[in-house]
């Protein structure tokens, strides 16, 4: 991430939180920081708002975490259109479809049982966890938000006490109400879960995140290297490269093949997105070609991305239709 962005990001945390954030984030442990003393007193503010009060802290929030102005009544770019669609582009489908759990047998009927990652297990608490049924390798995800993921590759080392504290503060955590306010993720149900782990050669696993407009993928954004300083570079539908990328991730220079059924990764986005003015099918591909669902993106990064170049903010808006 630039020193610009994270400057943003942390502006952004504390217009919202307060000075108190500060002092918070560096006193107590790197687990608990999703759920400061600061966080919890905002979260009830959010909780109580109504619809137009929530437009205006929007607004305030996406000027601390952008530095622009947000005019929801005529958005034009991609990251405006996000805001709009966080607080008008609700409904019970899409947090059925936000929900990481619940997803995957909407997924199976639409596509198939063999591109979901199959569940070894769903808890109401960390406490219910049942690490004793669980392989060796295995991933740790709480369902109602975004980096709630605790990747485990050797059971014998893990510390189950440290695990059940961090993912306590995730569940005691309604991410609607974070400094982006996601509000897509308010009415999910929190729940802890386990899936096979999965990986390529080297221990990476391969990422592209499908931008679909009105069910049309138009935009593949490839990430690797994810364990050690993820990269990212974007593709459109004839695997011809793209000159725009997040600023905080470097952009990957080498030649990416285009995988071999990349047309059958198309599809499985166009029947997933079919029906969305906008949504990012995040599918993984394997070594061997197997492509496996991650989720139903429809607010990437909270719609508060620092395109490099700037412009791609308005080319990735252009397709966006609002129902409005």
């Amino acid at each position: 991430m630039s020193i610009n962005s994270k400057l943003k990001r942390l502006a952004a945390s504390i217009a919202t939180y307060g000075t108190a954030y500060l002092f918070e984030r560096a006193c107590l442990p790197r687990e608990q920081a999703v759920s400061l003393p600061c966080m919890k007193k905002r979260q009830a503010n959010y909780a109580n708002m109504s619809q137009e009060d929530r437009a205006r802290e929007l607004c305030r929030l996406f000027a601390c975490g952008t530095g622009r102005k947000l005019d929801l009544d005529h958005p034009r770019t991609f990251n405006e259109k996000m805001q709009w669609l966080k607080l008008y582009g609700g409904s019970e489908l899409r947090t059925r479809l936000i929900d990481k759990v619940a997803v995957k047998e909407w997924v199976a009927q639409k596509v198939g049982e063999r591109y979901v990652v199959p569940l070894l297990g769903v808890w109401d608490a960390a406490d219910d966890i049942e690490f004793d049924g669980l392989p060796e390798r295995f991933v740790l995800k709480c369902n109602h938000g975004a980096g709630y993921n605790i990747i485990v590759r050797d059971k014998n080392k893990l510390d189950q006490d440290d695990v059940k504290r961090m993912i306590d503060a995730w569940m005691s955590e309604n991410y609607a109400y974070g400094h982006m306010m996601e509000l897509q993720y308010e009415d999910v149900i929190p729940k802890v879960f386990a899936e096979e782990y999965m990986e390529n050669g080297g221990g990476d696993i391969y990422d592209y995140k499908i931008y679909c407009y009105g069910g049309e993928p138009r935009y593949t954004q490839f990430l690797c290297d994810r364990a050690k300083s993820l990269r990212m570079a974007y593709f459109d539908n004839d695997w011809h490269r793209l000159q725009f990328r997040y600023a905080q991730h470097p952009l990957i220079t080498e030649p990416v093949e285009r995988p071999e059924n990349f047309d059958e990764m198309l599809s499985i986005a166009r029947e997933l997105s079919d029906g969305w003015p906008f949504v990012r099918v995040d599918l993984y591909r394997l070594d061997d070609g197997t492509v496996k669902f991650g989720e139903m993106t429809f607010i990437p990064a909270g719609g508060m991305i620092d395109w490099v170049p700037a412009d791609a903010d308005k080319l990735l808006g252009e397709f966006i239709e609002l129902p409005y």
